[in-house]
């Protein structure tokens, strides 16, 4: 069939939203002939980020189809100014220094086939002026729940129709009612990202007002695990006007990251640990490819472990050094972390590494529930293997996601609610409390457990042919081509 379009994705460098973009693109090629794509690759420099680049290069030389490419940015130097700043403060920086990157680009491809889009990653909004520029429709790609989308947007339109401070809502005595959550959400749970003037707020405000402007919002999600949500976006109870419009949605998800273990030999010995362990008996714990946590915390987490007896698989991840910018690494042993003796006391019971192929690892029979820090990719890939979730979050959106998976759908119970790792004041969880939560966790005929499992039937259905997440996929393809053929 003859090529009509391409489309250009620009993923934001961050691992999480790189795998699920990449995923997105797979999956429209498999689904549509007649448009190619193109992903403008961004990379953070190895001292920020030694994992997601070799990452995106496993991709890349994985690829097989001509109808999907791969264009590698020129990398930008950072200057001290915003090099030693937060994670997000350099991401945004980066992202603002490619636009004359993109723009040579664009021009370079002139005289091709039609572009039909430019799909760009929710933290990557200023990107749009440039497709503006060329008169190219925009689209976001937003890998976090809709429900939060719906709290950027509320947060911005009070803001900028309604010139209130918004930063006033984390001080709250009260508790918080939103168009997209279902219950009222604490004051203390609201994301950083939207409370934090000073380092935070402005630029999250700025990119809900370039979800405004865009022709549509691509999220991953499915119709039947955000019903409120996504009611709420389609009966119009989410703030709008003339100035502030909403764009449409396609929620097509759950986009998992499939892609292969960048380390078969680490992935092989956790595989043939867990297959000598009894169905649904361990727990993982794994806060994400930016989690980690302080050595006072740790140790609270071991004593718990120690205490229950439960079998256990825990990602452990050594905090960023000297620079606030930086990922999680690996620690050279964790006798410098664990209580003394720890390691030999749970060596029947339990295993501790570094780095988890996650997804691989929730697919497992051995797995019984999941302490996670509750990142959005993380929620899916658990819901899609029906494994239930004990709540920790970390930082982002993480704590109204805990909130939601708990108090609205259903799958998770609860070791806290408001641990941000960014709080100077964070007080410990206390290994009582992290006993109490995966003991819950872990119950066998639990109510989490079984709301787990029929999510994972309901995950499945959404992306089978006529399910909800099929059919939003269609819209959006068409919706396409009728760019490309305008």
């Amino acid at each position: 069939m003859e090529k009509l379009a391409e489309l250009i994705l620009i993923p934001s460098p961050a691992m999480g939203h790189v795998a699920q973009m990449l995923e997105f693109a797979k999956l429209f090629i498999t689904r549509n002939h007649q448009i190619s794509i193109t992903v403008l690759i961004m990379k953070l420099p190895d001292y920020i980020d030694a994992v997601s680049g070799p990452f995106v290069d496993s991709i890349i030389d994985s690829s097989s189809s001509e109808r999907l490419r791969f264009f590698e940015l020129p990398p930008v130097d950072p200057t001290s100014e915003w090099s030693s700043k937060t994670r997000g403060h350099f991401v945004n920086r980066l992202v603002q220094t490619q636009k004359s990157q993109i723009r040579e680009f664009l021009i370079s491809q002139r005289g091709g086939v039609k572009l039909a889009g430019f799909v760009v990653d929710m933290l990557c909004t200023p990107l749009m002026d440039v497709a503006d520029e060329f008169g190219i429709p925009s689209y976001v790609f937003f890998t976090s729940p809709a429900a939060f989308l719906g709290l950027m947007l509320h947060f911005q339109f009070l803001e900028d129709e309604c010139n209130e401070d918004v930063k006033n809502c984390d001080g709250s005595t009260t508790l918080l009612s939103f168009p997209s959550y279902a219950y009222p959400v604490p004051p203390n749970l609201l994301p950083m990202v939207l409370v934090d003037r000073d380092t935070w707020l402005g630029r999250f405000i700025d990119f809900a007002r370039g979800y405004r402007k865009a022709k549509g919002i691509i999220i991953n999600t499915f119709a039947e695990l955000e019903i409120y949500a996504l009611d709420a976006y389609n009966n119009n109870n989410i703030s709008r006007s003339e100035q502030f419009p909403l764009p449409s949605i396609y929620p097509i998800g759950p986009i998992l990251n499939q892609s292969k273990s960048q380390s078969e030999s680490e992935e092989a010995e956790i595989t043939n640990w867990l297959d000598k362990q009894p169905p649904n008996s361990v727990v993982l714990l794994c806060f994400g490819s930016q989690g980690s946590l302080p050595m006072d915390q740790v140790k609270q987490i071991a004593v718990a472990l120690d205490n229950i007896g439960c079998r256990f698989l825990w990602s452990l991840r050594r905090p960023p050094q000297n620079n606030n910018a930086q990922f999680p690494g690996e620690y050279t042993s964790y006798s410098e972390i664990l209580p003394e003796g720890f390691l030999n006391r749970i060596e029947k019971k339990g295993k501790v590494v570094g780095w988890v192929p996650q997804l691989k690892v929730l697919s497992h029979e051995a797995i019984g529930g999941f302490v996670s820090h509750c990142g959005w990719n993380s929620i899916l890939e658990s819901l899609w293997y029906g494994v239930p979730i004990a709540t920790w979050p970390l930082h982002s959106e993480q704590q109204v996601n805990a909130f939601q998976l708990v108090k609205e759908i259903g799958v998770a119970v609860e070791i806290t609610l408001d641990y941000c790792e960014r709080n100077k004041d964070q007080p410990i969880v206390t290994a009582e409390a992290i006993e109490n939560g995966i003991s819950k966790l872990m119950e066998i005929n639990s109510t989490v457990k079984h709301e787990a499992k029929m999510m994972k039937e309901k995950s499945r259905a959404s992306v089978t042919e006529g399910g909800s997440s099929y059919l939003a996929f269609s819209k959006l393809i068409n919706e396409l081509l009728k760019n490309a053929a305008v």
